[in-house]
C-alpha cells in the first residue's frame, strides 16, 4: 500500500472509529502508521488542547481570564461592600457541592451599573456586577445570583467551553487535511498547535456571553439545591430572574428560566426560611451604590 494510500486509510479508519481512544491520539498513532509527520503533530496537539486542566492549571487560567475581565470592566473600591460580597458568597461555597477550589473562591462586584451579569472563571473567580446588584432587592436575590455562578463553576461548565471549542477547530482542520491531502502544508498543523495557547480566548468568551441553555437551566437547578442548602430561600432566584430582560446576557429567557425553577421549588417542597436580619445587612452593604433600585 502506498504512503499517500496508508494514509488516507488510517484517516478514515480514525474518522469511523473514535470510540478506540482519544481523537487526538488516533490520529497521532496514525500518522505515525502512514508516515505522516503532521498528523502526528496534530493529534498531539488535540491531546493537548482536549487532556483534562489540572487544579492548578484551571487556577492560572481562571486568573488570567479575570484580570482580561477587569481590564474591560473595573471593580468596585469599596472594601465594606467587597467584604459583605464575600460573605454570603463564601457560605453559599460550603454548601456547594465542590466547596474547595486551588487557592480557594474569590467575589467581587464589578462597577458596570449599566451591564446586568455576573460571571464564574475557572478556579473560583466569581463577580457580580454593580448593575446586577442593584436589580437584586436583598440578600437573598444576591445569594441566588452567587449560587448559580458557583454552579457553573462546580459542574465544570468554563472548562467544557475550552474543550468544545477545541474538538470544533481540531476536527474541522482534520477534514481539511484530508480533503485537501495537506500533508505538504504546516499551515493548519500551525493553526491546530496554537489551540492550547488560546484557551484564555475560549473562556473569556464563554464566560462573558453565557453558556447554552441546557448549561443555564443545569446551573439554575443546582442553585436551587445551594441555596436550600445554606438557608436561603431559592425562591429568590425565581424573583429576579423573573425582574431580567432579553436583553441581559443570560442565555435563555429569563422568565422562562424562573418558571423553571419554581417548578423544581415545588417539586422539593421547599419552603421560605426568615430573613428579616439578611435584609438589613443587604441594605447596609448596599447603600453606596448610585441610583435608584428598580
Amino acid at each position: 500500500m502506498s504512503r499517500t494510500s496508508l494514509g488516507a486509510f488510517a484517516l478514515a479508519a480514525l474518522l469511523v472509529l473514535p470510540g478506540c481512544a482519544t481523537l487526538g491520539t488516533a490520529i497521532k498513532m496514525g500518522g505515525a502508521v502512514s508516515g505522516y509527520s503532521e498528523l502526528v503533530d496534530m493529534g498531539t496537539s488535540m491531546e493537548k488542547a482536549s487532556r483534562e486542566f489540572t487544579e492548578e492549571e484551571k487556577y492560572y487560567i481562571g486568573r488570567t481570564v479575570a484580570a482580561t475581565l477587569l481590564s474591560e470592566d473595573p471593580w468596585r473600591d469599596q472594601p465594606a461592600l467587597t467584604e459583605y460580597v464575600n460573605a454570603v458568597g463564601q457560605t453559599l461555597v460550603l454548601a456547594s457541592p465542590r466547596p474547595e477550589v486551588f487557592h480557594g473562591y474569590h467575589f467581587a462586584v464589578l462597577n458596570v451599573p449599566g451591564k446586568i451579569n455576573a460571571y464564574a472563571c475557572p478556579g473560583g473567580f466569581l463577580f457580580i456586577t454593580s448593575g446586577l446588584l442593584r436589580l437584586c432587592r436583598n440578600e437573598d436575590e444576591l445569594a441566588a445570583v452567587l449560587a448559580h455562578e458557583l454552579a457553573h463553576i462546580a459542574a465544570g461548565h468554563p472548562m467544557q467551553a475550552i474543550q468544545a471549542s477545541h474538538e470544533r477547530e481540531a476536527v474541522a482542520s482534520l477534514v481539511k487535511f484530508g480533503v485537501r491531502k495537506a500533508a505538504e502544508s504546516k499551515s493548519e498543523i500551525g493553526r491546530l498547535s496554537g489551540l492550547f495557547d488560546n484557551v484564555v480566548k475560549d473562556v473569556v468568551r464563554a464566560v462573558a456571553h453565557g453558556y447554552s441553555r441546557d448549561k443555564e437551566k443545569e446551573a439554575d437547578q443546582m442553585a436551587v439545591d445551594i441555596l436550600s442548602q445554606a438557608g436561603y430561600p431559592p425562591q429568590a432566584l425565581a424573583s429576579v430572574l423573573a425582574r431580567m430582560d432579553n436583553k441581559s446576557c443570560y442565555h435563555g429567557d429569563p422568565k422562562v428560566r424562573a418558571a423553571q425553577v419554581e417548578v423544581a421549588i415545588q417539586a422539593q417542597g421547599l419552603g421560605e426560611p426568615v430573613v428579616s436580619a439578611r435584609n438589613q445587612r443587604f441594605s447596609k452593604a448596599t447603600a453606596g451604590l448610585e441610583s435608584s433600585r428598580r
